[in-house]
């Protein structure tokens, strides 16, 4: 039977629109799977997915649900796994766990191996842990009375020294400023000691002071990164670096700098941080941890009401200012600004779904995390696929470029490392994505 040329067309249109239908859905489904992958170096599954963790060299630690877990940080392959009742877990630089309840204290090594354990009378809250594995501790009576207890690698009682500070008060660490309180964290490897009464800071080894005290302008403005002890004094409107590692005078190095009131405290692997919010503007107070440089400067927000979003986020080599509808980036050197992107409204709200909202934003050591829940045209046409509801774009906090994507659950939660790579922990699933 002839076909009539109009027919013949007709067919041929129809049979391209099919290949271009199937080619959607096809790119649809190889965009979804990007979209699951992204820059993903490793993917693995979770029970019960952890909302805390810390990453020493090779190794991320997590503490949930009473579940202690060690991941080899380049393949994701869990290397260790206790189940040990417990309130924090603490980290030392050599890798080294100390598990803490109501009556014990319980070490590992960096491979999950038992070094010790102990039952104890209270509890005991450790603040530093050596590279071989020897743990300092706080206890605290009823009257309020401290004291630093020292155990040695095999769990054996050493010293006990009463403390001058009165509480659990410590100089902020990697991961742990002066305003958090984490489930799992990260100390550092030499004890310290607070004397409120001089306002003086300074480290201990086994119940002996140290070096020298370092002077401080308020209780809490110091950190410690390793063996490094970085205090913070000012005097004459001068702000005056102070650092000691292991006792040993390290480096000295101020600033001029306004009157800061009662700081926030941030302090990175290579870099410390003070930071006073007045009515329109952040004061910000900084010094590199080698001690070449420290600097002061203004960043201006401008008049905010309670229903905007104003967050600063120091990070080791910028200061992130988020504002509702814009996020900026400053020098830690100059306080001048390195680049600034405007924000529109790409976000859905979650429960009025036609509402338009900004982009959530998060900060974490060197990345910014843009996250939002627009639709993704191509994802959707991914027939059969369980699309994620949120795509993560990865900012590098210093240059302000886009370096790494992905789309994960709600309530995923990233983790920037040093190196720029990105830990993101999901509700059932953990990633590893490299820019």
């Amino acid at each position: 039977m002839a076909v009539s040329s109009g027919a013949k067309k007709a067919l041929v249109s129809v049979g391209v629109l099919a290949v271009i239908g199937a080619l959607l859905v096809g790119i649809g489904h190889w965009r979804a799977h990007d979209l699951m992958a992204g820059d993903v170096v490793w993917h693995t599954k979770v029970d019960d997915g952890p909302q805390e963790a810390v990453v020493v060299r090779d190794r991320i630690y997590t503490y949930e649900d009473d579940r202690l877990a060690i991941r080899d940080l380049s393949t994701g392959r869990t290397v260790a796994e206790e189940y040990q009742d417990g309130i924090l877990a603490h980290v030392g630089d050599s890798g080294h766990v100390a598990l803490v309840d109501l009556e014990h204290v319980t070490v590992y090594d960096r491979d999950g191996r038992q070094q010790w354990h102990r039952a104890l009378d209270d509890i005991y809250q450790p603040i530093a842990i050596s590279l071989d594995g020897q743990v300092d501790a706080i206890v605290c009576s009823e009257q309020k009375k401290c004291s630093t207890v020292h155990f040695d690698a095999s769990g054996r009682e050493t010293s006990r020294t009463q403390r001058s500070s009165p509480d659990l008060a410590a100089p902020a660490f990697i991961g742990y400023g002066t305003l958090e309180d984490p489930l799992v964290r990260r100390v550092p490897t030499i004890a310290t000691d607070i004397e409120p009464e001089s306002h003086t800071v300074h480290q201990t080894r086994d119940g002996k002071p140290l070096g020298s005290p370092i002077q401080v302008m308020d209780d809490h403005v110091a950190a410690q990164v390793g063996d490094l002890l970085v205090g913070v004094d000012r005097k004459d409107g001068t702000c005056t670096f102070t650092a000691t590692r292991a006792g040993a005078p390290a480096w000295k190095t101020s600033t001029r700098c306004p009157d800061l009131g009662f700081p926030e405290v941030d302090v990175f692997a290579n870099r410390i941080y003070l930071n006073d919010r007045s009515e329109d503007a952040y004061e910000i107070v900084t010094a590199d941890l080698q001690g070449r440089q420290a600097s002061s400067f203004r960043i201006r927000t401008g008049p905010t009401s309670e229903s905007e979003r104003l967050q600063l986020s120091p990070t080791p080599n910028s200061v992130v200012l988020t504002l509702t509808d814009q996020i900026s980036a400053y020098s830690p050197t100059t306080g001048k600004r390195l680049w600034v992107k405007k924000l529109n409204r790409t976000s859905h709200d979650a429960l009025e779904k036609t509402k338009k909202i900004y982009p959530g934003i998060d900060v974490s050591g060197p990345v910014i995390d843009h996250y939002d829940n627009a639709p993704r045209t191509l994802a959707e046409l991914a027939v059969g696929r369980d699309v994620p509801s949120y795509v993560h774009t990865f900012i590098d906090a210093e240059s302000g470029d886009e370096s790494a994507e992905l789309a994960a659950p709600y309530g995923s939660i990233m983790q920037g490392l040093d190196d720029g790579r990105v830990l993101v922990l999901g509700p059932d699933d953990m990633w590893l994505v490299s820019p």
